[in-house]
């Protein structure tokens, strides 16, 4: 940007002093002119004719006049514009920091030295210039400390939000319009706490935290727009107020614990059902073992070995219990897979072995199918998978009915393991529940089967370690199809 002396003249200010200085010039001329007009008389006194005089004195005194104008003039207008000049830059300097035109001062200080003199102005000028500087880095600094808040608040998950004394909105990040409102809306419109939130628990914190400036915390349910279920919110509420003065306004974070909620009600629910699934068979034992002792004293034991088959059979439920306790908390930890190259002919063979002495007396008629050979996977773990799936279709699956076992592989390198039967088949409102630990459709007849209820939960967690999933198909009279999907990857 060119610069022109004219953009930092203060025309007003100069002609101001202009004309006072031709109204001091003026009573100079005056004196001037009768003083040298009396001298001439008085020097022109042998000169015979007046009028000759009066000619002489008016040709002299008007060359006099106008040279001495002129001279005046021309040496006002210096001496104005040299005088005048420095304020009017420093005036158009001001302006600009006023109104934060930094671009505007930079284009100009390079030449600002060839318009100023030494003194006064160059110090107030030098000054201005520093003054500039440290506002232009504080300005960079604020604005560079505003994004990165700006896009702190907007990266986090929790909503948040601040608000005047008045109630009304000073700033929301998006997670607070995604959950509370239409972010597009709320920009183009003042917008109260009150608009977004009926919760008195809401309200109130944030008019107690701006009575009494301190941070205040409340824990309250939030029906939230599109969603049948409320939410529950943990709202923190802090004061913002300058140094020495009382809050000016209050910013709220609202953290999600829905899910806190929902883990901390499993953990409830598998406390009481863990609790249930060991009182029952501890009692069984308690109360055979008191039933026994006393037959034992009074040498009635005939009915002793029908008693002890009972204990056994509940402390053996109560050492599988614990077993699928254990397995669980150690898949549910994160323990380690030991993979390795599979044999899934063998593997069938080997739980198929192990599950003859509970098949054989129902007549169950099971078929296997391998259509691939190899698994790469923790062998003990998928071993628990199949023994799991095939030991609940024998345990529930009519006498004399077929169940199949199939493995086959994907075009993408998926191993599929089909674990199916013709029995009665599960209503399809309890496949969402499945796999739930300790749910059972017939709670009844799982107990008295021996069953911990452990089982699908176990082999939901096993196949989701090793990347897969594991889903159920069928219905009432339909029969029951669990289908347990294994990811192998190219190289495998």
């Amino acid at each position: 940007m060119s610069e022109s002396p004219l953009q930092f003249f203060p025309k007003q200010l100069f002609y101001r002093f202009f004309l006072t200085q031709l109204l001091v010039a003026a009573p100079v001329l005056l004196l001037v002119v009768l003083a040298s007009r009396f001298y001439i008389v008085h020097e022109s006194a042998q000169i015979r004719s007046a009028a000759e005089i009066i000619s002489l004195f008016d040709r002299t005194f008007f060359l006099l006049s106008l040279g001495t104008a002129v001279l005046f003039s021309g040496l006002s207008f210096w001496l104005g514009y040299r005088l005048i000049f420095p304020l009017g830059r420093i005036i158009v300097k001001a302006r600009a920091i006023s109104q934060k035109d930094y671009g505007f001062l930079s284009d100009n200080e390079e030449n600002s030295a060839s318009y100023l003199e030494t003194g006064e102005w160059s110090d107030l000028e030098s000054t201005l210039n520093r003054i500039e500087r440290n506002l232009q880095t504080q300005d960079i600094r604020l604005s560079m400390e505003r994004e990165e808040l700006e896009a702190i608040i907007s990266g986090i998950t929790e909503a948040v939000i601040a608000v005047n004394r008045e109630g009304e909105l000073l700033f929301f990040n998006s997670q607070f319009a995604v959950l509370f409102g239409d972010q597009e809306e709320m920009k183009q419109k003042t917008q109260r706490l009150a608009t977004f939130f009926r919760n008195p628990d809401v309200l109130e914190v944030f008019r107690t935290t701006l009575q009494d400036g301190l941070a205040h915390t409340v824990s309250t349910q939030i029906q939230l727009k599109n969603e049948a279920v409320p939410r529950y919110f943990s709202l923190s509420v802090a004061p913002l107020r300058l140094p020495k003065k009382d809050a000016y306004g209050a910013i709220g974070v609202f953290h999600d614990v829905t899910e806190l909620k929902r883990m901390d009600q499993i953990r409830i629910d598998f406390v009481a059902n863990v609790s249930h699934e060991l009182r029952t068979p501890l009692t069984s034992v308690k109360g055979f073992a008191e039933t026994l002792a006393e037959d034992v004293k009074n040498n009635r034991l005939e009915l002793a070995p029908k008693h002890l088959g009972i204990i056994t059979r509940n402390v053996d439920r109560l050492i599988a219990l614990v077993h699928d306790l254990l397995d669980l908390s150690s898949l549910e930890s994160g323990a380690e897979l030991e993979k390795e190259k599979i044999s899934l002919r063998e593997l069938t063979e080997k739980v198929l072995q192990q599950l003859e002495p509970l098949a054989k007396p129902k007549g169950h008629i099971i078929k296997v199918y391998i259509d691939t050979e190899f698994l790469f996977a923790d062998p003990k773990r998928i071993e628990q998978v199949l023994f799991n799936l095939t030991e609940n279709a024998i345990k529930y699956v009519p006498n004399g009915k077929t169940i199949e076992l199939r493995w086959r592989a994907d075009p993408d390198h998926t191993i599929i393991l089909h674990v199916s039967d013709d029995g009665p088949g599960i209503p399809a409102e309890h496949h969402a529940r499945l796999f739930e630990r300790f749910y059972r459709v017939d709670s009844v007849r799982g107990r008295d089967q021996g069953g911990t209820g452990l089982g699908l939960a176990i082999v939901k967690h096993i196949v989701n370690r090793h990347g897969g999933h594991v889903k159920v198909h069928g219905g009432l009279g339909k029969g029951t199809e669990f289908i347990c999907c294994f990811p192998q990857g190219k190289d495998r």
